[in-house]
């Protein structure tokens, strides 16, 4: 076989639709507005409420260690470098926000757990806000300077293996840096509360790294993509987190509860985006199913229908050319509601003439009745439906099945005819009766006409007489979920 095409990714390559891109819009405008809204009032103090923090804080986890897995089995099955940056991304965040609760003073203990001290959790969350737009950004770099994805299974698993590990220890270093290290850094939290984090210069700085990822993903990709818009939202709810951290002043007031609310937007928007279009997926895999085993039932029935009309070839006793041109008019007069791939085989019998010659009609006759046999037997587990074309040639008619299936198809039938090892001193292919096979498959819901569709299977019929006969030859759609628009060339 030959074929030449792209590999991508499928979450990748979801385009988002108009509601789609409504709602986070609609989800965006509601961001910014309750958030500007609420950032004059944002020093207000509230009631401090103990369990609220451990309650979010483990959804922000649980969210990003889901996200970072479903990546990351992405990852693996396209091999693009990219989602396996963000994998690690969402990895990074969900671990360093662990060690975040873990350490935050009056949760666990009064001080922290992990040998922290009173500026551990302040800066771990600068190293979760700020990590996940860096993460963001090494996401933009690699996808664009390494955009082709790996094939080798062992290069997929080795890349994987070096991100885990470069991922924790990250994370390890980060927190050594916030425990034995941070008398290095500057002091974020003071008794007045958070206002070091924006007088350092730290805050503003996290700040504008997340902008940049903001605007850079909406530049580059222009929410066309589902996997992409909702990246943009999660960054643009960070940005407001950050924005209503600085200005809340202390924990527990007003600014701080909103901020934490954002949070949340932030570490789960990605992930219900990903489950809806996983779950959508599904509900359209399991109605092309549905269809494809409809479409077979359909193709069976119309070979009951041929016998009791009598629309069977005199000697051969299968379908005649005129039922094969009614079946192919049929699948073809409405494309919009083909949702499975057709295909169409031309099969000629190698020689056959040069066998009629030496063995007379009478034998080129058992020939045909037994070519014939065989080929409805072999197309029977598919639904597929056989016809005489005319004179030495056949045809077969498939639903559901994409060019490399129908090629091996094809290639199951002259093995099969090959093997009844027929005599025939005649051919120039062999010395047994052969078939060359040529034919072409065609995409759902394409549009074309029927002397078209015939002429592109004869085209690939004549290729492999062309090519030494005892052959087959097919081409047409490949089923490629990440890759569009696609036709590798199918040969033996």
């Amino acid at each position: 076989m030959h074929s030449n095409f792209k590999v991508g990714s499928q979450i990748l390559d979801i385009p988002s639709n108009r509601g789609q891109r409504r709602f986070a819009l609609l989800l965006a405008l509601l961001i910014i507005v309750i958030s500007l809204a609420a950032l004059p009032f944002g020093m207000k103090n509230l009631p401090a409420f103990g369990p609220f923090l451990p309650i979010f804080i483990s959804w922000f986890i649980f969210g990003d260690l889901l996200t970072a897995f479903i990546l990351f089995n992405q990852y693996r099955a396209s091999g693009v470098p990219s989602l396996l940056v963000m994998s690690c991304t969402y990895l990074f965040t969900g671990l360093i926000t662990a060690l975040h609760i873990l350490t935050f003073p009056g949760i666990f203990s009064a001080e922290g757990m992990l040998g922290a001290d009173s500026q551990t959790a302040a800066w771990l969350w600068i190293y979760w806000h700020g990590g996940f737009p860096a993460g963001i950004l090494l996401y933009l770099f690699v996808g664009k300077r390494h955009p082709k994805p790996l094939t080798s299974k062992s290069e997929i698993s080795m890349y994987a293996g070096i991100g885990l590990i470069l991922t924790i220890a990250v994370v390890y270093l980060l927190f050594k840096l916030s425990t034995g290290w941070n008398h290095l850094f500057p002091s974020l939290i003071e008794p007045r509360g958070y206002w070091r984090v924006l007088e350092t210069g730290v805050g503003p700085a996290v700040g504008v790294v997340n902008l940049m990822a903001l605007v850079m993903v909406m530049v580059r990709f222009r929410a066309r993509g589902v996997l992409h818009l909702w990246i943009s939202v999660a960054l643009l709810a960070l940005l407001f987190d950050i924005l209503l951290t600085l200005f809340a002043g202390t924990r527990y007031s007003l600014g701080w509860y909103l901020a934490r609310i954002n949070s949340v937007i932030a570490a789960t928007v990605v992930l219900c985006s990903v489950v809806n279009e996983v779950n959508r997926l599904f509900i359209r895999l399991s109605d092309q199913h549905k269809q494809l085993l409809e479409s077979g039932k359909q193709l069976e029935r119309a070979n009951e229908e041929l016998v009791r009309l009598s629309s069977l070839d005199g000697l051969t006793e299968i379908s005649n050319r005129r039922r094969l041109d009614e079946i192919i008019s049929w699948e073809l007069v409405a494309p919009e509601e083909r949702h499975t791939p057709l295909s169409l085989l031309i099969l000629d019998v190698d020689c056959f003439k040069a066998y009629n010659d030496h063995y007379g009609h009478l034998g080129g006759d058992y020939v045909l009745k037994t070519i014939a046999q065989s080929i409805s037997r072999e197309v029977k587990p598919f639904f597929g439906f056989a016809a005489r074309y005319g004179g030495e040639e056949f045809a077969i008619l498939l639903s559901g099945l994409d060019a490399r299936g129908t090629y091996e198809v094809a290639e199951g039938i002259r093995l099969t005819i090959a093997g009844l090892g027929i005599e025939h001193v005649g051919s120039t292919a062999s010395r047994e009766v052969t078939v060359s096979v040529g034919g072409y498959c065609l995409p759902p819901f394409q549009r074309i006409d029927e002397d078209e569709f015939i002429s592109l299977a004869d085209h690939c019929l004549y290729e492999a007489k062309n090519g030494g006969r005892n052959r087959c030859v097919v081409t047409g759609w490949v089923k490629e979920p990440e890759t569009a628009g696609v036709k590798p060339r199918l040969a033996d």
